[in-house]
């Protein structure tokens, strides 16, 4: 019980030593009321008639000095100290950007040694070959690039296998005799209109009603069909021309 009673007591003094106002008091009446500090510290009863507390309450009571100006003096401080610090703190910020930008103009009207201006030229130089040498670089590329443009644009264009084969004329009288051939042909006629059924169906022509490897060798020779892939074919411009003769 009693260490309880103590830990509270303790606590409650430290909050108050701690506490900005009850430590500002404390300081305030330590300073207005000195005397009564030292005597209690450091004067001997020997020295006095009377007891410490006697000569204390009939010389050194007074309930200005022991409440009122102690906390006057705690008020003033508590209200009035941040501002004169806040003040003091811009005062001191203003004096450093002041000092700063005298020295930075003192340093601007300095003028250079010699050794500093020669070595200031060679970096002057330095980074002049350095650009002359970049900007010849770029423009031996551009005159690359214009040559490559023009063998480009001087030779002919080169045209695909597709656009090749696209542009290969038959013979009209080739087309209508391989129709005449192929209609008094029936196993021909018949392989052929189903290679014509399996185009047309987008087929593939690896199935096994699909036409002859025969029949497909000899309208690719005639370029009559184009392989396009996966096996599948469509008919060329010829391949068109030929199908309305064999319609006929």
């Amino acid at each position: 019980m009693f260490d309880d009673i103590k830990k509270t007591i303790g606590s409650i003094l430290y909050e108050r030593a701690v506490s900005p106002f009850y430590g500002t008091f404390l300081c305030s009446w330590i300073i207005w009321n000195w005397k009564i500090v030292y005597l209690t510290l450091f004067v001997s009863e020997k020295k006095l008639s009377v007891s410490k507390l006697d000569y204390i309450t009939t010389n050194l009571f007074n309930t200005n000095y022991l409440l009122i100006y102690p906390l006057i003096s705690t008020i003033v401080l508590l209200t009035i100290l941040p501002f004169v610090s806040n003040a003091a703190y811009w005062m001191t910020l203003r004096f450093s950007k002041w000092r700063k930008d005298q020295k930075k103009l003192i340093e601007n009207k300095q003028l250079i040694t010699l050794e500093q201006s020669i070595e200031l030229r060679e970096q002057i130089l330095n980074q002049e070959a350095r650009f002359e040498k970049l900007l010849e670089n770029k423009n031996l590329e551009i005159q690359q690039l214009k040559s490559l443009i023009e063998e480009k644009e001087k030779s002919p264009p080169k045209t695909s296998i597709k656009d090749n084969i696209d542009n290969l004329q038959i013979n009209s009288n080739e087309l209508e005799e391989l129709s005449k051939r192929i209609k008094n042909n029936p196993d021909e006629k018949r392989e052929y209109e189903n290679m014509i059924f399996h185009i047309q169906k987008g087929y593939q022509m690896g199935g096994n009603n699909a036409p002859s490897t025969e029949i497909l060798a000899l309208m690719e020779s005639y370029d009559v069909i184009r392989n396009i892939g996966s096996t599948r074919y469509q008919l060329t411009e010829a391949g068109k021309k030929f199908h309305r003769l064999m319609s006929k």
